[in-house]
């Protein structure tokens, strides 16, 4: 199973779109937040962003960000409207928030063995305890000198990706 993890698009269609065609064969697609709203930049395109991502709507899991308004979400073809999501995934569960309300220092009372945050815009793999914590950034708005950045899942490695070069910058096991 391959998963790509994206987070804080912030509208950024020629970005997304360079992520597709970085990995262009997965069987889903976790958005993990601020998907359409954003500053006007290089790449930003709401509206072609909303027809991309509807392509994919059938391998799209996603959550709410603090910059994903109603209004957007309603031009979407998936459900976006939670801000946490379980999701199994080869004998584990995946503990799915954007980061603004829900985040390490305050989950919802679920079973997990793997985070997936975003928000802050800076990317994280690393375990605590028996946990894996990820965020992989953000492929728009990098914070803290990260680059641009997204995760890949594939046989048991999450590796974080430079969406730029499309080089592994670092991966986790779970083992």
């Amino acid at each position: 199973m391959k998963i790509l993890i994206v987070s804080d698009i912030h509208g950024n269609y020629n970005n997304m779109e360079k992520v597709l065609k970085n990995d262009p064969s997965f069987d889903y697609l976790f958005l993990v937040g601020d998907i359409l709203s954003g500053p006007n930049r290089e790449g930003y395109n709401p509206e072609k962003l909303v027809d991309l991502l509807n392509s994919y709507k059938d391998k799209i899991i996603a959550v709410r960000g603090n910059c994903d308004y109603m209004d957007d979400l309603r031009l979407l073809d998936f459900k976006m409207d939670e801000l946490y999501k379980t999701v199994p995934m080869d004998n584990k569960t995946i503990l799915m928030t954007h980061g603004h309300y829900f985040n390490r220092d305050h989950l919802p009372d679920v079973t997990y063995n793997i985070l997936i945050t975003g928000h802050t815009h800076v990317p994280v793999l690393e375990r605590d305890h028996n946990k894996i914590i990820l965020n992989p950034g953000s492929i728009s708005l990098p914070r803290q000198d990260s680059t641009k950045s997204y995760i890949c899942y594939e046989d048991g490695v999450f590796a974080l990706k430079d969406l730029e070069s499309n080089k592994d910058l670092e991966k986790i096991y779970i083992v």
